[in-house]
């Protein structure tokens, strides 16, 4: 019912050679509808892959060649205080990855590091520069 809802609202929203669909089936070779479901879509991507779930409107277009292909998620409104040209991700759970014009980068959720980790410049922690303890014995 929501799908159909959300087709009805959509099938008039005709972008060129393209169209907005709703994913029905997620991942990798996603199935959408759009004129009516189209099923195993190629994903395009520079770089970051994110496959598409089950509810996401997503711009489709034929290629081509006669394939429908995937070119991006559509997205409500920008996040509150991004700024042009800055970079955000998200997966819609609370983790964001945010590339600030200043040259920050902000991480938020948990953060796992695999590898070695490397730090040139300084370290804090908690708004306090980190001071390593010296061993005890010395």
């Amino acid at each position: 019912m929501w799908l159909s809802e959300k087709s009805s609202e959509r099938e008039s929203e005709s972008i060129g050679g393209g169209a907005v669909g709703i994913v029905t089936i997620g991942g990798a070779k996603p199935s959408v509808l759009a004129e009516g479901e189209l099923r195993n879509a190629d994903l395009i991507y520079s770089g970051a892959v994110r496959l598409p779930k089950t509810g996401d409107e997503v711009l489709l277009i034929r290629s081509p060649d006669g394939e429908n292909v995937i070119v991006g998620k559509i997205n409500g409104t920008p996040p509150e205080g991004i700024e042009n040209g800055e970079v955000y991700i998200t997966t819609g759970n609370g983790s964001i990855i945010r590339l600030k014009n200043n040259g920050e980068i902000e991480l938020s959720g948990t953060v796992i590091i695999r590898g070695t980790t490397m730090i040139d410049g300084n370290l804090f922690i908690n708004g306090s520069p980190y001071q390593p303890q010296p061993e005890s014995g010395e």
